[in-house]
């Protein structure tokens, strides 16, 4: 029992040891995170950006059942072109549709948005998520709506 006690407290002291050694880094590895560094730093070039007219859309009551589109204007206020890669939605009920081609700085082009309200009721709140050459990689735009369920048919 005494062996098993020394040999407990011989382990235990052993990874206690092994886990708090310092971790040294090597030259190599520090000078190679420092070129690093400088090589993200001259990666800084021009960049896409998103100006957009709105960022949310309030249809306001709809019926259940109705489909409701909105148009949601953006321009490219950044200094290269901006590629729109994926637009990502919440719900199967949302469907965007956008051009494909790169958009010059400058230029203007629209997403549109369309939401069918079957099967939903209450309110509504849809995230569409655009995926693009930006500085975050992404931008969104929000639509939101109340749909009033619609009339049950009365029983006999």
């Amino acid at each position: 029992m005494k062996i098993l006690k020394t040999l407990s407290v011989f382990i235990i002291s052993a990874v206690l040891f092994i886990s708090c050694g310092e971790k040294k880094e090597s030259k190599t590895q520090t000078a190679e995170k420092g070129s690093t560094a400088q090589a993200s730093n001259e990666n800084v070039g021009p960049k896409a950006k998103f100006a957009f007219e709105e960022t949310e859309f309030d249809f306001g009551d709809i019926n259940e059942g109705d489909v409701v589109t909105h148009v949601f204007k953006y321009k490219n206020v950044g200094d290269a072109p901006l590629q729109i890669t994926n637009v990502q939605v919440s719900c199967g009920c949302t469907a965007p549709n956008w051009d494909k081609a790169p958009l010059a700085p400058g230029e203007s082009s629209e997403l549109q948005v369309t939401f069918n309200s079957r099967g939903k009721r209450g309110k509504q709140i849809k995230k569409i998520t655009i995926l693009a050459n930006v500085e975050d990689g992404m931008d969104a735009v929000v639509i939101k709506t109340k749909v009033a369920p619609k009339d049950q048919p009365q029983a006999m």
